[in-house]
């Protein structure tokens, strides 16, 4: 019997933490036997696509023909409307999996519809509590809404031909306050190297990997965060102000530091990772906590939805 088909729909302008996601649960498709196709935008481009590594599941146009379901994260949605491109009139859409990963799609903005989706038939997979508990309380959900940790997705990093510095400061959604608290560490004698320009991402990774102490800056309000669970499982101490959904896994005092967003709180505990009782207990939890979150558990759990679903029997040995 033919495998059950799941189509996805992307608009590739550049690799992103919420591509990288979509493309974790491309892979969850096929590994719990599913016929995964994606349909690319025109505009998407090439470099760091990853849905370019197999070709032959590309689609060329945004039809749901042959869908079993349907998969939609972020703005994908304004490609359904009533149906997609080509989806037959009057007939009802396949179901719908939609990957909820920011909290931005709870808040009122009249120049984002990412609110106005939630009243559309769906299944929400929402990659922290935060994130669930958000859109809930919206009251505009429908749908069932259930909680799966975004899972670490990490290349192999080689940092042995690398510079080691004291402190990386990854602020590509805080560039001027990086900068800044880039200048008042400096002043302090630490070696600091500031990202604020998008990089590929396994140079990002490799830059963040070669630093005792990550100082990571995301926006006052994030879905989960990645980019502060990749310096805990790269090894690098972890210095990072709440940001929401980073509670998922971040814990003040024990597996991190997250100081309140000021120069002067910050680099504060910048220095106070100099003691090696606190560096030593906090690297070893940080550790623990990053080796929890797998895309084999995330595959299982996407595997569970699709059952609850009714959509397949189907799981991972």
């Amino acid at each position: 019997m033919a495998a059950r088909r799941m189509l996805f729909h992307r608009d590739f302008r550049g690799y992103t933490g919420g591509h990288g996601k979509v493309w974790d649960y491309f892979n969850h498709a096929l590994a719990l036997g599913w016929d995964a196709r994606v349909y690319l935008t025109p505009e998407s481009i090439t470099e760091d696509n990853p849905w370019l590594s197999m070709p032959e599941r590309i689609i060329p146009r945004s039809t749901t023909e042959g869908a079993d379901v349907l998969f939609l994260a972020g703005m994908d949605w304004q490609s359904v409307g009533d149906g997609y491109e080509h989806h037959p009139p009057g007939t009802p859409l396949p179901p719908v999996i939609n990957l909820v990963q920011g909290l931005r799609h709870a808040a009122v903005d009249p120049s984002l519809p990412l609110r106005g989706f939630l009243s559309r038939p769906a299944t929400r997979i929402c990659v922290s509590k935060a994130v669930a508990e958000a859109i809930t309380d919206t009251g505009l959900v429908n749908g069932p809404v259930c909680v799966i940790p975004a899972a670490l997705n990490l290349p192999a990093i080689d940092t042995s031909s690398n510079v080691q510095v004291d402190v990386f400061v990854g602020a590509l959604k805080q560039p001027e306050f990086g900068a800044d608290l880039g200048e008042r560490l400096r002043s302090a004698g630490y070696r600091v190297d500031v990202c604020a320009a998008p990089l590929p991402r396994n140079e990002y990774l490799v830059r963040s990997a070669q630093a005792r102490v990550c100082v990571m800056l995301p926006l006052e309000s994030e879905g989960f965060y990645l980019p502060g669970l990749e310096a805990m499982a790269l090894g690098s101490l972890l210095v990072m102000p709440d940001c929401g959904g980073s509670r998922e896994y971040a814990r003040n005092g024990e597996n991190c530091l997250m100081p309140v967003r000021s120069l002067d709180a910050m680099a504060a505990a910048v220095t106070q990772l100099e003691n090696p009782a606190i560096a030593s207990r906090l690297i070893a939890q940080s550790r623990a906590t990053a080796a929890r979150y797998t895309l084999e558990s995330e595959a299982r759990a996407f595997g569970t939805v699709l059952t609850e679903m009714g959509l397949t029997e189907m799981g991972l040995d």
